[in-house]
């Protein structure tokens, strides 16, 4: 069942249920109720496959109750132990158990867009071709007046020195 952190009726349609990365899969009801089916005794990962919200991954261990002294039961019982994984990490008895039925809230809600940023001058002129545009712009004012500010002199060796 997804818990009360999220309205159930704002998932989509196409939110399922998945076991074991496709072995099983289940739709989420309007209630906000799931139910997987023929699932093996084992170690199972449960996720919520949903395009507008994360769900976190859950570890589903079903095993049969070991029967009580003196009683022999036909067929067994199941016993689900439920516990929160985070992947790339081998999976732990030590968590703590998730009580059953599960309820499982959203951790958070996908953002696919942002938003587009406001008009700014710093933003502008930190741009890579505005500071070419800006270092020709002072080369073609102020290296003329630099020019006009040296020697005489200086200037008649250098333009000599060019065309030796």
């Amino acid at each position: 069942m997804l818990g009360p952190g999220r309205d159930v009726s704002q998932l989509a349609t196409r939110a399922q249920v998945v076991l074991n990365g496709g072995e099983h899969r289940a739709f989420i009801q309007k209630d906000g109720t799931f139910a997987v089916d023929n699932v093996k005794l084992g170690d199972s990962l449960l996720e919520i496959a949903s395009s507008e919200y994360a769900f976190p991954k859950i570890h589903v261990r079903i095993s049969l109750k070991e029967a009580v002294e003196g009683k022999e039961e036909e067929g067994g019982r199941a016993s689900i132990a439920a516990r929160y994984v985070q992947i790339g990490s081998e999976w732990s008895d030590n968590a703590p158990v998730l009580a059953y039925p599960l309820r499982i809230s959203a951790s958070d809600k996908y953002d696919f867009f942002t938003e587009r940023q406001g008009f700014s001058i710093i933003t502008m002129f930190s741009n890579p071709y505005m500071m070419m545009v800006g270092a020709s712009l002072l080369a073609v004012f102020i290296l003329p007046k630099l020019q006009a500010n040296i020697d005489p002199e200086a200037l008649k060796e250098l333009q000599g020195g060019t065309k030796d």
